[in-house]
């Protein structure tokens, strides 16, 4: 399982770009430092949230090749549509 630690705060990830091969089981734990944050990656069906100080985690199989956009699916304030990140399948 590849693990990956993902900072989130307004309006960003860190990191905000996640490279991984294909066929890895990916957990992807989640942190929000100011205020409630979450991830949505459409592609692999991938929703999770965490409240201010919290962690939280999801995992997935990376079984499709390409990039793909996650961003934050919690409103967080003026910039949050702009909250976005990628996340590259090898």
């Amino acid at each position: 399982t590849k693990v990956i630690e993902i900072k989130a705060s307004q309006y960003l990830f860190e990191p905000a770009e996640i490279v991984v091969n294909k066929g890895d089981k990916v957990k992807l734990i989640l942190k929000s430092v100011d205020v409630p944050h979450g991830i949505a990656i459409k592609d692999y069906n991938v929703k999770v949230f965490a409240d201010v100080g919290e962690e939280s985690a999801v995992e997935f199989i990376a079984d499709k090749s390409g990039t793909f956009t996650f961003y934050c699916n919690v409103y967080c304030g003026g910039g949050h549509k702009e909250m976005q990140g990628k996340l590259i399948v090898k």
